[in-house]
């Protein structure tokens, strides 16, 4: 079989770089300031405290479960006054729950909130290239109700 000469030339001047995935859109970043008040909790129930923030709003434990539309900051530090972090490319959008979590059991759904970002009502953009600066209070002597 036979291809005429023109159509050849049509199809490859159609063709650009070849086939390459889509531009990643730049990201942004959270940094942020915690607070603590009241009595901490024994160091056996704190196994794990970390900033999370969602890209919805959570309905029960199980959403949780959603780690591919959250993001989570590094360990922080048990029994301090005050502890910051800084979480980098983060896709940019918009974060309508977030705050510290503590992981209080072995369960890997042992997790609850121990303090929300509130300012806002809550809600924050990560734009691109740009630092998105928070503040939150952590009260153990009120936690949060969860879900929401």
């Amino acid at each position: 079989m036979r291809v005429p000469l023109y159509l050849l030339a049509a199809v490859l001047s159609g063709c650009d770089h070849g086939l390459a995935p889509p531009e990643t859109p730049p990201a942004g970043a959270i940094r942020g300031v915690v607070t603590y008040t009241g009595t901490w909790p024994p160091r056996s129930e704190v196994r794990d405290l970390r900033f999370v923030a969602l890209r919805f709003i959570p309905r029960d434990t199980t959403d949780l479960l959603q780690l591919n539309r959250m993001v989570f900051s590094e360990t922080l530090a048990y029994g301090v006054p005050a502890d910051t972090f800084f979480i980098d490319n983060v896709e940019a959008g918009t974060f309508p729950f977030s705050g510290v979590a503590q992981r209080f059991g072995t369960d890997p759904l042992a997790w609850r909130p121990v303090g929300l970002y509130r300012e806002n009502g809550g809600l924050f953009q990560v734009r691109p290239g740009e630092v998105t600066e928070l503040s939150l209070t952590v009260d153990f002597a009120n936690p949060p109700p969860f879900p929401p």
